[in-house]
């Protein structure tokens, strides 16, 4: 509850804050400003009125009808006033209001009407009448009876309290509609910080059409990417930790016959050895390109690149009777922001890979076309293809077609994963599928142009 009093003393005390300050600066601006105040002009047109009124009631009615008139403006709003002649005395029966005084000097002074505002306000207005007389009003406006005894005090502190209930109702409105999706977030979390991986935002939360319900979005989102984040690194851990098992036992089955005295099992055993070095390589690869490392792109030409890796793919081929060839269909040169190393990596996986599995006596074709805004490499071998099925799982960490061919080729399983990672940081792609023509396996890498990516920017 400690967060909900806090929110809640904050918005209660904010509210009632911006009332008084607001109300204290209409204040001091209309002070400064050198207008009348409306209430002010408002008081000095009601005076005016009343001195009128009852010089009317004593030019119609005399001293007794100007008596009636002061009467009833005594009862009925509070006032007690007079009609003074030119030398101050009342022209009728009613006695001079005693704090009249100053009011009274400074109209005579200065002919104009007088006003004092304090805890009861005076007044003294000259009325001059046709023949050339002057005469004075004088008003005083006694404080409401029972201001002092509580009758007043009361309704007002009454109202008073009315209004901190409503206000405090209202902030209490508020402070939940804002308290309860953050209660949600930090509960979720908790949960997360707990372990608990599945844990999201209540629904009734996200439905919510505010920077709340963004948050609470934004907040699942993480989630399920730390969640997919934690499986992928679990399964790799159970892959890596079965893929080096296999190895080490037949390194240790060879010490073995070592100590028996076999020494054919140096070969076996230095394929074994070569095998776990490439795939701690790669797997450690792997790890850095999951983080996302930021690398320093510059501009590489890709023709260049391609060209050294199939003339290595293709003098390593020619022992099994395979070929690699390159075929270079863009008019201009070929440029993409990036890392050198890391393209090398990537269309060197898929070559070899290609270089792997397709027949003897046959060709690896790779072809670099120009696009729109994207340079098109495709790698096309022609082997037994993948099963359709599997087409999507191909560029999964450890996932092979045929596990048995797989380690009889020497794979490790993280190739192809690579090259997606990879290709996915150029801002790429990389698909894959089957030939519609006879057999082997179409890979399609897509790499944003040079002048693209500046054009964007």
């Amino acid at each position: 509850m400690r967060p909900l009093r806090s929110v809640y003393a904050k918005i209660f005390g904010w509210f009632w804050l911006t009332l008084f300050v607001g109300g204290l600066l209409v204040v001091l601006i209309t002070a400064f400003s050198g207008d009348t105040p409306f209430g002010r002009r408002w008081i000095r047109m009601t005076q005016t009125l009343y001195a009128n009124s009852a010089m009317d009631f004593y030019t119609t009615g005399g001293a007794a009808g100007l008596d009636r008139y002061l009467d009833t403006l005594e009862r009925s709003s509070h006032m007690e006033g007079a009609l003074l002649d030119e030398q101050l005395h009342s022209v009728s029966t009613a006695a001079v209001p005693p704090d009249v005084g100053h009011v009274l000097a400074r109209s005579q002074r200065t002919g104009a009407a007088s006003l004092f505002l304090s805890r009861s306000w005076t007044a003294a207005t000259p009325v001059d009448t046709p023949d050339g007389r002057r005469f004075f009003f004088v008003l005083e406006v006694l404080p409401q009876r029972g201001f002092v005894d509580g009758t007043f005090l009361r309704p007002a502190l009454s109202r008073l309290l009315l209004g901190m209930v409503i206000a405090a109702l209202f902030c209490a409105l508020i402070t939940r509609h804002l308290v309860r999706p953050i209660r949600e977030l930090q509960a979720a979390s908790l949960k997360l910080a707990d372990g608990d991986l599945s844990a999201r935002v209540s629904p009734a939360v996200r439905a919510r059409k505010d920077e709340l319900a963004e948050t609470a979005r934004a907040f699942d989102l993480m989630a399920e990417r730390v969640e997919t984040l934690v499986e992928r690194r679990q399964e790799m851990l159970a892959d890596i930790s079965h893929e080096l098992r296999s190895p080490l036992t037949r390194l240790s089955v060879s010490l073995e016959l070592l100590r028996a005295g076999e020494t054919d099992v140096y070969d076996a055993m230095e394929a074994d050895i070569a095998r776990m070095n490439t795939m701690i390589g790669q797997i450690l690869m792997l790890g850095r390109l999951d983080l996302e490392q930021a690398f320093l792109p510059t501009p590489v030409e890709l023709a260049p690149v391609l060209h050294a890796v199939v003339h290595d793919a293709d003098f390593e081929a020619m022992g099994s009777e395979k070929r690699v060839a390159l075929l270079v269909e863009a008019e201009e040169i070929c440029q993409v922001s990036g890392d050198v190393a890391l393209l090398r990596s990537l269309f060197e996986n898929v070559i070899r890979n290609a270089v792997r599995y397709t027949d003897e006596k046959t060709t690896v074709e790779v072809r670099l076309a120009e696009a729109q805004t994207h340079y098109s490499i495709t790698i096309a071998d022609r082997g037994p293809g993948v099963p359709p099925e599997s087409l999507r799982k191909l560029f999964e960490p450890f996932f092979r077609v045929e596990q048995a061919r797989e380690h009889h080729q020497g794979g490790t399983g993280l190739g192809l994963s690579l090259a997606q990672r990879i290709a996915g940081l150029h801002g790429g792609s990389i698909e894959a599928e089957n030939r519609t023509e006879g057999r082997g396996l179409i890979v399609t890498i897509l790499l944003p142009c040079a002048r693209a990516l500046r054009a964007i920017q």
